[in-house]
Parts: C-alpha cells; sequence; structure tokens
C-alpha cells in the first residue's frame, strides 16, 4: 500500500472531473447545434467521433482537418472556425465543487497539473481561455504529448517530466481504464464517478491538500 503522505503532485482530469459537460449521457454543447448550423448533430458526432478521432487526440491529425472531412462530406460550407468556437464555448461547465478543492489544493502548495486526453486547439482554449494555465502547474495534454491516456507512456511522461517518482503521483480521473493504467505505472490514484464527492472530498484531505 502506499504511503499518502508521500504525494507530491496530484494530476487532475479535465472533461469528466474538473469539466462536467455530458448531461444524461450526452455533450450539452450539442444542444443547439442543429438550429445554429443547420446540420444533423447525430451525423456530426458520428463523423467526428469515430475510430479515427484517436489521431485527432495524439496530434496526428488536425481538428480541422477531420471537421473539413465532415463539412466535405455534408455539403457545409459556413466558416469552420466560428463552429469549432461554438463547440469549445459551448462544451464547459466547470464544476463548482471541484474548482474549489483544486484552488485549495494551490493555495496548500501542493503540485497541481492537468493530464488531459485533449487535441491542440481545444487545450489552447483550456489553457487561455478558461483560464487553467495560471490555475496548474503544468498541462499535459495527449496532442502535445503524441501520446493519449490510458497507455502507460502517457503516464511515464508526466512523472519523468517533472522528475517526480511515480508512487509520489496522484491520478484523479473518471475513467476506470486511465485508473487501471496509471496504477500499472505505480501512482496512486482517485477513480472520481461524478457523484461520490464526500469520496474525492477525504482523498484530497488524506493526501493533504485541502490544508
Amino acid at each position: 500500500m502506499f504511503n499518502v503522505s508521500t504525494v507530491d503532485t496530484i494530476v487532475w482530469d479535465f472533461d469528466g472531473v474538473l469539466n462536467r459537460n455530458i448531461v444524461d449521457g450526452k455533450f450539452t454543447w450539442n444542444d443547439g447545434f442543429e438550429a445554429e448550423f443547420g446540420q444533423s448533430i447525430e451525423t456530426f458526432n458520428e463523423m467526428i467521433f469515430n475510430d479515427k478521432f484517436g489521431e485527432v487526440l495524439t496530434g496526428e491529425m488536425t481538428l480541422i482537418e477531420t471537421v473539413s472531412d465532415w463539412a466535405g462530406t455534408v455539403g457545409y460550407q459556413g466558416d469552420l472556425m466560428n463552429l469549432i468556437e461554438y463547440w469549445f464555448q459551448n462544451d464547459y461547465n466547470l464544476d463548482e465543487r471541484v474548482m474549489g478543492w483544486l484552488a485549495a489544493s494551490k493555495r496548500s502548495n501542493m503540485r497541481n497539473v492537468m493530464g488531459t486526453n485533449n487535441e491542440a486547439m481545444r487545450t489552447q482554449f483550456i489553457a487561455e481561455d478558461l483560464g487553467f494555465a495560471d490555475r496548474m502547474d503544468r498541462i499535459f495534454a495527449s496532442g502535445l504529448m503524441g501520446v493519449a491516456k490510458p497507455d502507460e507512456a502517457f503516464f511515464n511522461m508526466v512523472s519523468d517530466e517533472l522528475a517526480v517518482e511515480p508512487d509520489e503521483m496522484l491520478l484523479i480521473d473518471d475513467n476506470q481504464d486511465n485508473i487501471e493504467a496509471a496504477d500499472a505505472c505505480s501512482w496512486q490514484v482517485h477513480w472520481f464517478d461524478g457523484e461520490d464527492y464526500d469520496g474525492l472530498e477525504a482523498k484530497l484531505q488524506e493526501v493533504g491538500a485541502l490544508g
């Protein structure tokens, strides 16, 4: 069993932990898409979030390329950057309670970083427009790293880059595959299911992140 007192760095997942952008099984930004752009959101999701989206998440293919492929297929001739901006602007619903704990952890002098599966454009939006560049000590994003969770290389790259022993890292994530992969890399882990706030608060208190 890990000694929780040795936690040096908390790695926060974005979507599903800090950001609650899925409600009743669908992305919040999907509402209003068809009225705004006159296109089927079902078709958009099917063409964007398919097996090839993994290449977008790791930077092998850009988001604008895959959205352009969709536009060419359905005959959409609008401004693609405007569409992507609509997506980003309507795809965040920050969890106030978890954000409060992040702020408390930062005040406690715990190192806090983000570990997220996001491509470069949305990562920039998260960092700059949503202000996470100031809220986090570092942001580790799959689109900039060339590897995505749950690949163990993601976790090894983060701990190596920070020069922190793996068992001094704590991952907070909503995806059980990511949790299992981090655990296999000797990280400490906490699975947040989006409902057990008491459990997450207790874990943060246990590692000294809440003062």
